[in-house]
């Protein structure tokens, strides 16, 4: 869930590239723009040629007052354009192309005369020439650019068959179901019901349920995201842990997304953890979940939560988990929806990992409830006590020695299970997810500093701390801690 703090302030996403552009189409306000300012600004760039029509800017005088309204009166004149018929070969895949550029632009690429850009969704086959098959559901609203550079990056993925991806669209949009189409996938269109959060949620009931209905004889169903780049292993991923998920009652998912898999935190694409929260993102559903759990009881659009917010409730997950990779398996690049704005974007997204590796084995045994239990166990005996007198919020360049590939643990303060006061303050020390508590088992996290592989340890919560040396005494930080600037 996302803080709805910024939610009415537009500078909050405003980040520095975006006033740049607008400052080079002429704006002379845009870099004195602040906080409740009022602004208006109308320009047109044709080609190389900019044309300013008109600017209104007012300054907030009072904190935390809106400044007086701006009001600007304008004319734009029409200018006449040059209109190009491109004389592409005549094959099936052109009629697409024509048919797609004929109504729309701003696709790089795509409708270039010379040279255009493919579009063929041929994604590259296992390597003995077999595919996974697997229903993969593409949840889409009328964010066309963001499905777009979704699905140019899900053509790339290791044995899928384009045959079994829908795009599922809330709503009776044109442009995303022409650029879902131009791909030449199926496309799923349907009347939205409710507003907000219960329209996401009906949306992907409808959208599960038709899958499941569509496909009699799948057990699972890939779920993706429009504003989600795919690793080309994400298929691989998911196929190998699918035993798993079957025949370990302790899972409820298998998860493409590690919350706290940054770029300074995850390093290992072979590596896994299970985790006590449904992370998103790019996941696995299985039929007998959905249809015998799930479903009946699918929140109804009067109820107003984020659908994956109720699924991370323990009422519904009842103890189980998710399997989760080190490395993310997709990557989040979406900076406008109901509950996401740039500035959210930048601060928890931007630097996240994505796996770029094929043929990735991973050890799958492992993660059975309890070889893990064990195998925790045997990491934490094995790894090094980091010495406790260097807090990570003080001491951070050498809070982890540079020692690569060595494995460390480190004992933080956890009353019981939900007490997350110093794990947030050390969470905003390593720059990482800090809004609530994720990625956890056991009151345990996993990450990467330094590229070593850290293990963290709620004490007394966690019952591995029955490992902690008698006299290493748990970080205890319970004032606030700032998050330091990037």
């Amino acid at each position: 869930m996302v803080s709805s703090l910024f939610q009415d302030e537009a500078t909050a996403s405003l980040m520095i590239y975006a006033r740049s552009f607008i400052r080079k189409l002429g704006s002379s306000f845009i870099n004195q723009l602040g906080w409740r300012d009022m602004w208006a600004f109308v320009a047109q760039r044709i080609n190389n040629e900019k044309f300013v029509y008109a600017e209104g800017f007012q300054h907030s005088a009072i904190e935390h007052d809106w400044a007086p309204p701006v009001t600007i009166h304008t004319t734009v004149p029409l200018r006449p354009e040059s209109v190009v018929r491109c004389s592409w070969e005549d094959n099936e895949e052109n009629h697409r192309r024509r048919k797609f550029c004929d109504t729309f632009d701003g696709y790089t690429g795509i409708c270039n005369c010379n040279n255009p850009a493919s579009i063929a969704f041929e994604p590259p086959a296992l390597p003995d020439g077999t595919r996974i098959e697997l229903p993969v559901l593409v949840m889409a609203s009328n964010r066309p650019q963001y499905l777009f550079r979704m699905l140019k990056t899900l053509r790339e993925v290791q044995g899928l068959m384009p045959s079994m991806v829908t795009v599922f669209i809330d709503g009776f949009f044109d442009e995303p179901a022409y650029v879902a189409r131009m791909f030449g996938l199926k496309v799923d269109q349907h009347e939205p019901i409710s507003e907000k959060n219960a329209r996401i949620a009906q949306h992907y009931k409808k959208s599960l349920t038709a899958s499941f209905a569509r496909y009699p004889d799948a057990n699972y169903l890939v779920i993706l995201e429009e504003d989600l780049d795919i690793s080309p292993d994400i298929l691989t991923y998911f196929q190998q842990l699918l035993p798993v998920l079957e025949k370990d009652e302790s899972l409820y998912c298998i998860s493409a997304w590690n919350d706290q898999g940054y770029a300074h935190t995850a390093k290992d694409p072979a590596m896994m953890y299970r985790v006590e929260t449904m992370p998103g993102l790019g996941w696995v559903l299985s039929r007998k979940l959905y249809k015998g759990e799930l479903e009946p009881v699918w929140p109804g659009p009067d109820v107003f939560w984020d659908w994956d917010m109720w699924m991370r409730d323990n009422e519904m997950r009842k103890n189980r988990e998710c399997i989760i990779p080190d490395v993310s398996r997709t990557y989040h690049f979406g900076a406008t929806g109901l509950n996401m704005n740039p500035f959210m974007q930048h601060y928890y997204f931007t630097k996240h990992a994505l796996n770029d590796k094929r043929n990735v084995k991973l050890n799958v045994d492992i993660m059975y409830k309890d070889i893990y239990e064990k195998e925790l166990g045997r990491l934490i005996r094995e790894a090094e006590v980091l010495d406790h007198s260097k807090n990570p919020c003080t001491n951070r360049n050498d809070f982890v020695p540079s020692t690569k590939d060595k494995s460390y643990v480190f004992y933080i303060r956890m009353d019981h299970a939900s007490d997350w006061t110093t794990w947030f303050n050390i969470a905003r020390c390593l720059k990482i997810w800090d809004l609530d508590a994720r990625g956890f088992h056991k009151s345990l996290w996993r990450l990467w500093v330094n590229e070593s592989h850290v293990l963290i340890v709620g004490c007394p919560a966690s019952p591995h701390c029955s490992n902690k040396p008698s006299d290493v005494i748990p970080i205890d930080i319970q004032n606030k801690v700032t998050r330091p600037p990037d």
